[in-house]
């Protein structure tokens, strides 16, 4: 049991006492997911997961639907269009009356070519205190300095980095009807996904969970994976450690890849560690 709680404690960054407000990672079958809303002014272009938005067999579509997906089999996704969209993904309401030091995370993906050079769209992740009747920005795309640009000049072939956002929630306890969306406001921008997202209170943040908000720009593909694993960092790698779920370590080396192929289909962990003393760890699917 002791090795559960570890590897628990590892994936999501919190002490194990901590209490789940809101948690969903878009691994079930139906979209939205249970107490999720979402609307579109473009009929065509809805927020779904990334295996519905890049459902066709082709090598483009396959290469899509593994460029969004952030974590496990699937992400929550929205594609772009050429005209205008604004679309909003809701969570479920939850309280925070009571809590201590709630934090709010997820992971998101996007493209910087044409969401932030070109500033063709924003994505924004916002609370709402009165049930969704108004809404505050928790955050925004544009301001996050964990997206970055390839410096090769083409938007096209620029870096679709994951980055891990977390918002303290603290300013918000005693609220008891509580939401946050993702709200897509573009017009011929990019697709964007986000995953895993968290609302955790009576809790502290963990140390590997704060070194993951810094500029490692770590991307692991294939994922959903058969074989090899391999990661994309600005960072020098120390080691890669794959981990089971019950916490224990399968096989560690010093490259920027992993061999996955002789273990049993499922979910384990990859547990990254830099040379600068910092760590990360991520979800990888073996098929």
């Amino acid at each position: 049991m002791k090795k559960v709680v570890f590897s628990l404690a590892l994936a999501s960054g919190f002490y194990s006492h901590a209490q789940t407000l809101l948690s969903e990672s878009f691994e079930g079958t139906t979209f939205p997911p249970t107490g999720w809303t979402r609307s579109n002014t473009n009929t065509s272009r809805a927020w779904d997961l990334t295996g519905n938005v890049f459902s066709g067999t082709t090598a483009t579509s396959i290469e899509l639907k593994t460029r969004f997906t952030i974590a496990g089999t699937n992400s929550a996704t929205i594609d772009w269009i050429a005209g205008a969209n604004t679309a909003s993904l809701v969570s479920p309401t939850f309280s925070l009356v009571g809590a201590t030091s709630p934090v709010f995370s997820f992971k998101v993906k996007v493209g910087w070519g044409y969401m932030i050079s070109l500033n063709k769209g924003n994505l924004l992740a916002q609370i709402s205190t009165d049930g969704g009747t108004s809404w505050t920005t928790l955050w925004n795309e544009d301001s996050e300095t964990s997206f970055t640009d390839d410096g090769d000049g083409n938007i096209d072939t620029d870096f679709y980095n994951t980055v891990t956002v977390q918002r303290s929630l603290s300013s918000y306890v005693g609220q008891a009807n509580v939401k946050v969306r993702f709200q897509y406001v573009a017009a011929d921008a990019d697709a964007v996904s986000i995953d895993d997202v968290q609302v955790i209170a009576n809790g502290t943040l963990g140390t590997s969970e704060i070194s993951k908000t810094q500029a490692d720009n770590l991307s692991v593909y294939p994922n959903p994976s058969k074989g090899e694993v391999h990661l994309k960092t600005d960072k020098k790698v120390r080691s890669t450690s794959v981990i089971d779920i019950s916490g224990k370590i399968l096989t560690t080396n010093d490259s920027g890849k992993t061999d996955i192929s002789s273990l049993p289909k499922g979910t384990y962990l990859l547990k990254v560690d830099f040379a600068d003393g910092t760590s990360t760890t991520e979800k990888v699917i073996k098929q």
